[in-house]
């Protein structure tokens, strides 16, 4: 799994808490129940995973090496995976989401798999994320990275509250250790009162 999918789902998870936390204060409770907070990025992109983070630059030459790797063989795993890697940290996420795909083709990997939500998510594909994250836990039901994408998928792509105030519960029951349990923790008593309303 990417490093940086945390970063960046934890930058737009905390942005959606901003949001969640504003509406619950300045909103009708009605309103709150029925149109979560959902970020966006400029034009018609999805939530944004990179509130103030600047997006690293590019080796062209590696780049160029990794296309050349793939086009000389397609099924070339490794490759395809760095090179949908780079498309995540430049956030060209269909492009990312595409790689990731083919990737998948050759090898499963729930880390893989994981970003390819992450990815999907962004291009507002939310139920493909969905469908995703879920073959992920599937077959590890506690994958820390998964459940936590999939309650954001759940609150910012479906409008699905209850979900992801289960599938966070979940998250911080069989993964105690997880390094954002605190906002996790915070997100989930919001979501908690907002019901309550």
């Amino acid at each position: 799994m990417r490093k940086d999918s945390l970063i960046f789902m934890a930058a737009g998870f905390a942005a959606g808490f901003a949001i969640l936390y504003y509406w619950t204060r300045h909103r009708e409770p009605q309103i709150v129940n029925a149109t979560p907070a959902r970020l966006e990025l400029p034009a018609t992109s999805g939530p944004s995973p990179s509130q103030g983070t600047p997006v690293p630059a590019v080796d062209m030459a590696q780049v160029q090496e990794l296309q050349n790797k793939i086009k000389a063989n397609p099924g070339d795993y490794d490759a395809l995976v760095a090179l949908a890697n780079i498309n995540f940290d430049q956030r060209n996420f269909s492009e990312a989401a595409d790689l990731y795909i083919k990737a998948l083709a050759v090898k499963d990997n729930p880390d893989v798999r994981t970003d390819l939500g992450t990815m999907l998510f962004y291009s507002d594909r939310y139920d493909e994320a969905l469908t995703e994250l879920n073959r992920v836990l599937a077959v590890k039901p506690t994958h820390a990275q998964a459940l936590f994408n999939l309650g954001v998928v759940q609150l910012h792509g479906k409008n699905d509250s209850k979900g992801a105030l289960q599938t966070w519960e979940k998250l911080i029951q069989t993964n105690p250790d997880f390094p954002q349990r605190a906002v996790v923790e915070e997100q989930i008593k919001a979501l908690k009162d907002s019901l309550k309303k």
